[in-house]
């Protein structure tokens, strides 16, 4: 398994409207081979960035996504002037253990 994750810190005025469009998003990842899950989490205190988490079966298939229509559509429906003020960090994790799942990779 392979877990991508981006963090986007933007400002106090901002986050409910930034909110507001993923709650609404138009969910084009969900269908897309290999794609798992997403979990969009919000901090809980102090100026944290919020963490948008997808997991895929593989690196491979994240690849394709990044390649994909699907994802230049969904990008293209993100809020441009809060996207211009965000700071954006992104991750990317070999899974090792999954405790849902009852597994270890290697």
């Amino acid at each position: 398994m392979f877990v991508f994750i981006s963090h986007l810190t933007v400002p106090e005025e901002d986050r409910e409207e930034l909110e507001r469009h993923f709650r609404d998003r138009a969910g084009l990842v969900d269908g897309f081979p290999g794609f798992l899950y997403l979990q969009i989490l919000r901090p809980e205190a102090g100026d944290s960035s919020h963490a948008f988490l997808t997991a895929w079966e593989d690196r491979d298939a994240f690849r394709r996504y990044m390649r994909s229509r699907e994802r230049a559509l969904s990008h293209a429906r993100e809020p441009a002037e809060i996207m211009e003020r965000a700071r954006v960090r992104h991750e990317a994790y070999q899974v090792l253990l999954d405790s849902r799942r009852g597994e270890c990779h290697s």
